[in-house]
């Protein structure tokens, strides 16, 4: 079983604007701006990682925008960021996310007077998200999880951990594939069902849009809006998954030279499937706690949400 989930960073981190792939547990030497070595263990070869900004020329924004001018972002994070989750193929967001923009440069706190919600995807690699929505409808993506080799109800089980360790006392909504209500688990019971039962017991159950597009364009209608120059999608660095997948790993792939009409189904789309779910309904409810005065700890503006409408949670 493994759950890829971070606990709440105590201290503010910087983020840089494309974080390097490394390996891990290895000795590297930074030999100059960017310039690394290191060892491989199994055959000992040097290898060498040679960045752009090794040349104090291409370090410069001018070079950049012309270079990049007319190239897509997978190409840009392939041939000169060396970022090679940009896989083979066309990312789903291209012209609307920005990892400068749309990703926090420090961990992000949660407002205890707001609803976490939670978007959850069921199947071979479970996934779930947990936001709260802000006035001025700005989507807040505080943490995720990431199940692998792990069956739906124990996943279940410890997205019920992490929700109590990361949100004490925190008030849910659940937004769910909209087959949840029919499809099964492992033991016969619907995935609704075994949200609704011990560990988490959920109250307030919201099916997502049923049409793929829907979804994703959901997701865009957040990304391309700000608020007083502030991104109405904001994602806490710890959402490693997601994020690469923004970054292209969320793709669609090449099929005979031919781009794909769906998505790849691949370790990133599960989590974006719980991204969508929780972005095609989470408008249409009311994620205020139940008091009167909402002071936002994060963005700093004051407002209010939109009028509620509310699911069973027999879906």
């Amino acid at each position: 079983m493994k759950i890829s989930s971070l606990d709440m960073p105590s201290v503010v981190e910087a983020l840089g604007k494309v974080k390097e792939e490394l390996p891990e547990a290895l000795a590297i030497e930074e030999v100059m701006t960017g310039l690394k070595t290191w060892h491989n263990p199994i055959n000992r070869f040097c290898v060498i990682r040679l960045h752009r900004t090794a040349d104090p020329k291409k370090r410069t924004k001018e070079w950049v925008d012309k270079t990049r001018a007319g190239m897509d972002t997978a190409n840009w994070l392939r041939e000169y960021e060396l970022v090679w989750e940009a896989l083979n193929g066309r990312p789903v967001y291209q012209d609307q996310w920005s990892s400068e923009f749309h990703v926090s440069k420090s961990s992000l706190g949660w407002n205890p007077q707001l609803v976490v919600g939670r978007g959850w995807d069921f199947g071979l690699y479970p996934a779930c998200i947990f936001a709260q929505l802000f006035p001025h409808s700005r989507l807040i993506v505080l943490r995720e999880a990431v199940g692998e080799d792990i069956d739906t109800e124990r996943f279940i089980y410890e997205v019920d951990r992490l929700s109590n360790e990361w949100f004490p006392g925190a008030k849910f909504r659940e937004f769910v594939d909209p087959t949840g209500k029919n499809r099964v688990g492992t033991d016969g019971r619907t995935y609704t069902k075994l949200l609704t039962s011990k560990p988490l017991r959920a109250k307030q159950i919201h099916l997502g849009a049923n049409a793929p597009a829907q979804r994703r364009t959901a997701v865009i209608d957040f990304l391309k809006d700000n608020v007083r120059g502030l991104p109405c999608f904001l994602v806490d660095p710890s959402c490693e998954v997601l994020i690469k997948g923004f970054n292209g790993g969320y793709m669609y792939a090449y099929h005979q030279g031919t781009l794909k009409s769906h998505p790849e189904k691949n370790i990133f789309s599960h989590i974006h499937d719980a991204c969508q779910y929780i972005c095609s309904k989470v408008r249409t409810v009311d994620m205020r706690a139940g008091v009167a005065t909402v002071k936002p700890l994060e963005p700093r503006y004051g407002g209010r949400v939109p009028a509620p409408q509310e699911v069973p949670a027999n879906g």
